[in-house]
């Protein structure tokens, strides 16, 4: 929460609104086979890129369906969300970067083919003499191209489904333990609060730790 405001209060980002996107992701990750502390780390990662709230919570909802589709791990997916931050973070996805997801089992035709419509779509011209991984060193695939694509694999339907169908014993613990997370995560914040209710009463208690301590 405090990499995500530090990044975003600029632009009006508040408390509230975080609260408000983490709950929604949350969610999503209890419906999925997918971890909502990696994907709560990775918006960091996002928004650290400049990217906002919104988009970075759309993005990686939509890595996470594209992974589902493309029968790709929680694991290999949070590794693509990383990389593709930092791609954002440059501007534009590199032949590293791609390198990367294609690796995490995700650079199939699907996300290819998507990328090539939303560029076309944005009035992009993308050389279709030659091979995919050819084309990015023309500069094509920008940061734009990328998110508005995530998003639309964000609001996918099919990939939705193929996102909460649980397809093995691994899978449904992962899903059963996200739900307990939730549960817990809910429960401690009646207990001590949000960020800050919880900031204010740990520092009382160690200010007032402190005044015993110091003196012996």
């Amino acid at each position: 929460i405090q990499t995500i405001l530090t990044n975003t209060s600029h632009q009006g980002t508040t408390l509230e609104d975080v609260n408000k996107v983490l709950a929604e992701l949350n969610t999503y990750a209890d419906k999925t086979i997918y971890n909502f502390a990696e994907m709560t780390r990775n918006i960091g990662t996002f928004t650290a890129a400049g990217v906002d709230l919104d988009t970075s919570t759309a993005a990686i909802k939509g890595i996470a369906n594209l992974a589902a589709a493309s029968g790709s791990s929680s694991q290999q997916a949070s590794t693509a969300m990383y990389q593709l931050s930092q791609a954002l973070a440059a501007g534009k996805v590199s032949l590293m970067d791609w390198n990367s997801v294609v690796n995490a089992g995700m650079g199939g035709e699907l996300f290819q083919n998507a990328l090539k419509e939303t560029a076309k779509q944005m009035g992009i011209y993308v050389d279709k003499s030659k091979p995919f991984r050819e084309t990015l060193q023309d500069g094509w695939l920008t940061a734009e191209v990328l998110t508005k694509t995530l998003t639309k694999f964000a609001e996918d339907e099919s990939l939705l489904k193929a996102a909460t169908e649980v397809k093995t014993f691994t899978q449904l613990l992962d899903t059963m333990k996200e739900s307990v997370q939730s549960g817990w995560a809910t429960s401690w914040e009646y207990i001590i609060g949000d960020k800050e209710q919880a900031a204010s009463f740990f520092t009382a208690i160690s200010d007032g730790f402190n005044k015993m301590i110091q003196p012996s």
